[in-house]
């Protein structure tokens, strides 16, 4: 009787010290609880977003093609490569020349390039081939006792890289016929000295041939010389007008932003975001921006930096007044920021730098050579 009521106080003690240290538990965590202020759980459970501009850049756009319409820029086509004048199959056959083909700014760039080089290599060659005429001319004139027309030979000629300036055939029959007047010895009569009487005449009308031809070539290259000395300038001038076209309706804005998520949940940021340029304190522009490949680079984990890309539209979509003040403000002394927007509509302002292509790096290097230099003094 007596064993059966100790164990039951017993079990009753066990049972209150369980129910008491519960409690004591409970209340440790509520004290815990009311310890942790609301603004940190309210961190902890949100992204924290940072903007910064890391450049700007004003690029100009590749689907600016010019069609050659006026009569200079004509004068480009024998300096533009054959695959962008004529069609091609898939195999590569070329078929028909392109009824109106145009070309991008950087094509015609080269194309001016190649056109002033062959004006210099004209103007050289033109220099040869008139040294050449006279040694001929003075082989030819009997009364030059210095330049005996029996004495001209193979050498002569082959100095001269005639091929390089007529037809190749043709070059090779005048060597061939030269070599035969000249050294055909078994078909040769010799004087009583042994020595091999020269054809004179034969070699007289060989190098009189040669003489015409190299004449219509000076002929031809001179009128081409010519026709680029008068032309070329007009060319450089248009495509001068042509690049300022370019730059000042056909170019975009590529914007990258430093984006800092400090909170500890991700977030993402919408494709839309805004570059406002401010020229003074009621005078602005406002630029659209889009983000690059959106599908990767709109969303930002949880304590994470990205660099993510945006740009604008073409400059000749926006209004006329708009392209003025870009244009006259890029540069100079426009600032400008960037608006950006999350998912949940929360807007995130960025620093404000210089309306200037890259100014930012210059702002950077200036810091690192200040630090380096107090580094240097101490």
């Amino acid at each position: 009787m007596n064993i059966e009521t100790n164990n039951g106080n017993r079990f009753n003690w066990r049972e209150k010290l369980t129910k008491s240290y519960k409690k004591i538990l409970l209340g440790i965590g509520g004290a815990l609880t009311a310890a942790i202020p609301l603004w940190q759980i309210y961190v902890v459970e949100t992204a924290d977003v940072d903007v910064e501009i890391s450049s700007i850049r004003r690029i100009d756009a590749d689907d600016f093609n010019v069609p050659l319409d006026t009569d200079e820029l004509m004068l480009l086509e024998p300096y533009i490569p054959e695959s962008l004048l004529y069609e091609y199959d898939n195999n590569g056959n070329r078929g028909d020349k392109l009824d109106y083909p145009s070309f991008t700014l950087d094509v015609l760039n080269k194309a001016f390039d190649k056109a002033r080089l062959d004006f210099k290599n004209i103007s050289s060659i033109n220099a040869d081939l008139h040294g050449y005429l006279n040694e001929l001319q003075r082989y030819l004139d009997p009364t030059n006792q210095s330049f005996q027309l029996s004495e001209f030979r193979i050498r002569d000629l082959r100095l001269w890289n005639l091929g390089n300036y007529i037809d190749d055939v043709e070059a090779l029959y005048y060597e061939s016929h030269l070599l035969k007047i000249t050294r055909s010895y078994s078909d040769m009569t010799f004087n009583e000295s042994n020595e091999p009487y020269i054809d004179e005449q034969a070699l007289s009308y060989l190098l009189l041939d040669i003489e015409e031809d190299i004449t219509d070539v000076i002929s031809e290259s001179g009128a081409r010389l010519e026709h680029l000395r008068d032309n070329l300038r007009g060319i450089e001038s248009q495509l001068d007008k042509l690049r300022h076209i370019q730059q000042t309706q056909y170019s975009y804005f590529e914007v990258d932003l430093v984006v800092t998520n400090s909170g500890r949940a991700s977030t993402s940021l919408r494709s839309l975001a805004l570059m406002r340029v401010q020229i003074s304190d009621d005078n602005y522009v406002d630029i659209q921006l889009t983000m690059d490949d959106f599908s990767h680079q709109a969303e930002l984990e949880e304590a994470s930096t990205n660099i993510i890309r945006f740009r604008s539209a073409e400059l000749h979509t926006f209004p006329k007044a708009d392209q003025v003040m870009i244009n006259t403000f890029w540069g100079s002394t426009g600032r400008v920021r960037t608006f950006a927007l999350d998912t949940d509509l929360n807007v995130h302002v960025s620093n404000q730098i210089a309306f200037v292509d890259n100014l930012n790096y210059k702002i950077m290097l200036d810091k690192l050579r200040d630090i380096a230099s107090n580094t240097d003094r101490s």
